[in-house]
């Protein structure tokens, strides 16, 4: 991955809501974290196989704590094209009732020929897709509703 490419990287989290970004391409991996200021810095490009000590992607302290009872809106981390498959020829990474976990892969967002993998947040159910396989996307739109784990 050239030095170019990854300051388009960086510039991408600097001016989206996402607070990390972790991607792999010919067997290097990058990982961007935006920082408490807003500027987004490059954490540690290493081959793809090598691990790494876990970092968490954002401070929660001051977060409000999460309503397990509540619907959960997830909205788009940044602008770029939603796919709800891994490439054309496979299903939808999740539908309508499927229940998910905290971390499962529920889409795909494409930037800059980038495509990055959208995680749930929490478990639950999914009770709607916001948004059309192929759409083009603004940061902050809502994509899908997840139900509490106990819903159906």
């Amino acid at each position: 991955m050239d030095l170019p490419k990854i300051e388009q990287l960086v510039d991408l989290v600097t001016r989206s809501s996402i607070a990390e970004l972790e991607l792999t391409q010919d067997g290097t991996r990058i990982r961007i974290l935006k920082h408490p200021s807003g500027e987004a810095q490059p954490v540690a490009v290493r081959p793809a196989s090598a691990s790494g000590p876990h970092v968490p992607a954002a401070d929660h302290q001051n977060s409000p704590p999460f309503d397990a009872t509540a619907d959960l809106i997830v909205p788009a981390p940044m602008h770029g094209v939603f796919y709800r498959s891994a490439t054309p020829d496979e299903p939808p990474l999740v539908e309508v009732g499927a229940r998910i976990e905290a971390g499962q892969k529920i889409c795909i967002i494409e930037a800059m020929k980038t495509f990055i993998d959208i995680a749930a947040e929490a478990p639950g159910v999914v009770l709607a897709i916001l948004a059309e396989n192929g759409d083009e996307i603004a940061a902050g739109q809502a994509l899908f509703r997840i139900g509490p784990a106990g819903s159906s």
